[in-house]
């Protein structure tokens, strides 16, 4: 369908309005990537790397616990009782605190992801149930040998028994907190991931847009002009021949815009100027034959005139 079908206010507003839309489903598409890249990277700033990071105080924190219980149940111990209270209580304390830090970071999880929740809440119940497990055995560790302190033989035994599965304790305790940091250092990485892929997402979805908008721009330049331009060079050609006299040129009209309608307007015009010196031209000829009859009556007459 030829664009002369339609108004020229018509084509130029549709033009603008083109151009204008794909301006807008461009920054449209922008926003919501950036918005997209930015979700992704608060969840590494906020949730992944604190995690992390908080997650290695807990490690810290149990270590330093273990270090006094064993020190403390050791055969050759040299922490005494109020330097293992003082240790144990601050490093219990300290690991409470960075627990509680550390569920406050689980991640919210949407129903595209929930299998990844679910996934670092059992990691989480794991390690609060080997990690209470450890710190009762600690604490009924450290009661028993101050319940056996003046009885060497009651003493030794005690803390052989504890010092046997203190460390088994302990290694489970600490291996259920290592699983969530590589949980957590897992999870950084593909987030990480996802937002380079989302940039390159972007980038791509950019790229397209600005090619696109640039060919159908492009497109609409040429052609919405081009439907004015030609049909003003007609009727500017046509106004000249007609002014130069000459009424034998034909009018092409297309299309039903406002140009097409000066053209057919144009045409008519001239077909009524022909219509119009075609009659001017027929009366002038009678006009001459009238004349010439007239001249040879009057010629006739003054020869019988000069006869008689």
């Amino acid at each position: 369908m030829s664009l002369n079908q339609f108004g020229i206010r018509m084509r130029i507003t549709v033009g603008l309005a083109a151009i204008l839309l794909l301006a807008v489903l461009s920054a449209a598409n922008s926003l919501y990537q950036n918005i997209s890249i930015k979700y992704e990277a608060g969840e590494v700033a906020t949730s992944w790397i604190p995690a992390i990071d908080n997650l290695g105080r807990m490690k810290a924190y149990l270590s330093d616990h273990y270090t006094a219980t064993s020190d403390r149940l050791a055969i050759q111990g040299n922490l005494d009782a109020t330097g293992f209270q003082r240790i144990t209580s601050e490093s219990s304390t300290n690991l409470a605190k960075a627990t509680e830090i550390y569920a406050a970071t689980l991640l919210t999880y949407s129903d595209e992801n929930a299998a990844q929740g679910d996934a670092e809440k059992a990691l989480y119940a794991d390690y609060q149930a080997k990690r209470d497990a450890y710190f009762k055995l600690a604490k009924d560790g450290a009661q028993a040998v101050e319940e056996a302190m003046g009885d060497d033989n009651v003493l030794l035994l005690v803390r052989q028994q504890y010092s046997s599965n203190m460390p088994e304790a302990f290694k489970k305790a600490h291996a259920a907190m290592d699983a969530i940091l590589q949980f957590n250092l897992k999870g950084t990485a593909e987030a990480a991931t996802a937002v380079a892929d989302k940039v390159s997402a972007a980038e791509i979805t950019m790229l397209v847009s600005l090619v696109v908008s640039l060919l159908v721009g492009g497109a609409l330049v040429w052609l919405i002009p081009r439907s004015v331009i030609d049909p003003v060079k007609q009727a500017v050609a046509i106004a000249q021949s007609i002014a130069e006299g000459d009424l034998t040129h034909r009018v092409k009209v297309q299309g039903k815009d406002e140009l097409g309608q000066l053209l057919s307007s144009l045409d008519r015009m001239q077909t009524q100027l022909v219509e119009v010196v075609s009659n001017v031209r027929s009366g002038s000829e009678s006009v001459a034959t009238a004349s010439a009859e007239i001249a040879q009556g009057n010629h006739d007459l003054s020869a019988r005139t000069e006869q008689q």
